[in-house]
């Protein structure tokens, strides 16, 4: 017994020693069993390291158990991609304590307000989604749940996504009937986490679809919007299918695994016409859904990097900048195309020889349809496409090539017409 006591006292002081180190900049979140802080280690000598997170978790609540299990697979050389380090683990009095990497960046909450909801980020963010989810389950001996996934516990920034707030976690245990009740945030929680059974990886793939939904539409969903069958103009109907099926009532029938889920999406986003961004979203290693093998592969993996990371950074263009674009492409259509309405209506006198019908023709007709085509080609078109799902999407070098072929088959027309007027 005094054994135990001496460990106990020596454990006490040395968080004592810890916590006087500790600067707290900021209280992130704060609830009943939790607190949540952004802090910096000072040195003696004054020197600063940070910032951190620090979590205070009142032990008998029973959560967090979920770091010690991740920092002790860490400190055995497992990497995580998507989970923030853990530095450290440690009891201060009725509190456990967890000191982790500060990640920077926007959550998806944010990313979604600032973008805006659309097919085409969704088709960037959730594969990567789906693979943080897949590690959390695929890392230990046993999954963990991360039973909590919502906007605001994914992080995205500069190349990099994670899966933050792991609070309410567990280890899955073969056997438990009832594990969980009234735990994680109830528009993205499954039925089973509010008393109806025990949570499972498919208790992750029905947060998860609920996550899709929100990069769909930007919007948080409801029981209505599910029993509805998700329907909505911003969501095809073949991701409406991989929704309807990620979000069934009985887990039973939701995707076996994530994995799962991804490859469904990624399916539906390729008969979307986003097989481009999700290519690049793969594993390595892991073929795409309708993959091809040899060159021909390697050269559509590059081609949906590439187009992948110019949509991905045209999505980072400030809102009211495409505004301005949009406005000046606008303008300049418009003075070109009055010049055209000019140029028919009020020749000049080398086309006052020609008659007023082939005047429209060819200023009407062939210069202000290019100057239509252009300006469309030019235009910013995330909103239109938000509005309308179902329109084409046509890429830049196709826009390109068309309007060239455009011109040159209606310049050879007119040249033929010209002849035959004169």
């Amino acid at each position: 017994m005094a054994s135990m006591q001496i460990d106990e006292l020596a454990r006490y002081l040395e968080s004592l020693q810890r916590d006087a180190n500790c600067r707290v900049d900021a209280v992130l979140k704060e609830g009943p069993c939790e607190v949540t802080q952004r802090v910096t280690f000072v040195g003696e000598d004054g020197s600063e390291q940070g910032p951190y997170v620090r979590k205070l978790i009142k032990r008998e609540s029973g959560m967090g158990s979920a770091y010690e299990r991740i920092l002790e697979a860490q400190r055995g050389g497992r990497p995580f991609r998507f989970v923030p380090r853990i530095v450290d683990c440690y009891a201060a009095g009725e509190d456990d304590v967890v000191v982790m990497e500060y990640v920077q960046g926007e959550t998806l909450r944010d990313a979604v307000l600032r973008c805006g909801a659309s097919m085409e980020l969704a088709s960037d963010v959730f594969p990567r989604l789906c693979e943080a989810v897949s590690e959390l389950h695929e890392s230990l001996d046993a999954p963990i749940i991360h039973r909590d996934l919502k906007p605001s516990n994914i992080v995205i920034s500069q190349g990099r996504l994670a899966v933050i707030d792991l609070g309410i976690a567990r280890l899955y245990r073969d056997g438990a009937h009832d594990d969980t009740r009234h735990f994680g945030t109830r528009a993205y929680a499954p039925p089973e986490q509010f008393g109806f059974g025990q949570t499972t990886v498919r208790s992750d793939v029905y947060a998860l679809g609920m996550l899709l939904y929100f990069c769909l539409t930007g919007r948080d969903p409801d029981p209505e919007v599910r029993e509805g069958g998700f329907c909505d103009p911003c969501i095809p109907d073949s991701v409406r299918a991989v929704l309807i099926e990620a979000t069934q009532f009985d887990p039973a029938r939701r995707f076996p695994d994530v994995r799962a889920l991804r490859g469904a999406f990624c399916r539906a986003a390729t008969a979307c016409g986003y097989g481009g961004i999700v290519s690049a979203r793969v594993p390595a290693g892991e073929p795409s859904a309708g993959a091809v093998s040899g060159p021909r592969a390697a050269r559509q993996g590059r081609s949906g990097r590439l187009r992948g990371a110019v949509r991905a950074a045209v999505r980072r263009i400030p809102v009211p900048l495409c505004i301005a674009w949009n406005a000046l492409v606008t303008i300049v259509a418009a003075v070109m195309f009055m010049g055209c309405f000019w140029a028919a209506f009020f020749p000049n006198q080398a086309d006052a020889a020609y008659p007023l019908w082939f005047r429209v023709v060819e200023y009407l007709g062939f210069l202000g349809s290019n100057v239509a085509l252009v300006a469309y080609a030019l235009f910013d078109k995330r909103r239109l496409y938000r509005a309308y799902p179902r329109l084409p999407r046509v890429s830049l070098l196709r826009q390109a090539a068309f309007l060239a072929a455009y011109f040159l088959t209606g310049f050879v027309a007119l040249a033929l017409l010209m002849e035959a007027v004169s």
